[in-house]
């Protein structure tokens, strides 16, 4: 993920990448494997397979998907015009990073039970 687009700058130092595809994830090596990949970051691209996103909470893991895939969407959308992308100085995305983190915990849990609410009301079988 490229500093290119604001949302993007939520996940400024967050991302690990795996280069590699090694299969499924059915024995402990491969757990193994992908946890040193992950460290200390929150979010892990995987070659040829997906992401995995982890948090505190079940709120923090999936309010970062969410923003996460609307910054992926809008960095590719950016990307197909064929232009070269502006990306935001290193100073900026770190100062910007470090304002998106102060109501954090807040805003994913208020999120996540806006989601919950929805889904009770319109489709109440989720939970069975």
């Amino acid at each position: 993920m490229e500093p290119v687009v604001q949302s993007a700058l939520k996940f400024f130092g967050q991302i690990a990448y795996m280069d590699d595809f090694g299969g499924l994830a059915l024995d402990e090596d491969e757990g193994d494997r992908l946890a040193r990949a992950l460290g200390e970051k929150r979010i892990l691209f995987l070659a040829n397979h997906g992401v995995i996103v982890v948090g505190p909470s079940v709120a923090h893991a999936f309010n970062d998907l969410y923003y996460l895939e609307k910054a992926c969407m809008a960095q590719i959308t950016a990307m197909s015009s064929g232009r070269s992308l502006k990306r935001i100085p290193q100073q900026v995305a770190e100062y910007t990073h470090a304002q998106m983190q102060g109501d954090r915990d807040d805003q994913s849990s208020r999120h996540f039970m806006e989601i919950r609410r929805i889904l009770d009301k319109e489709e109440p079988d989720y939970a069975t």
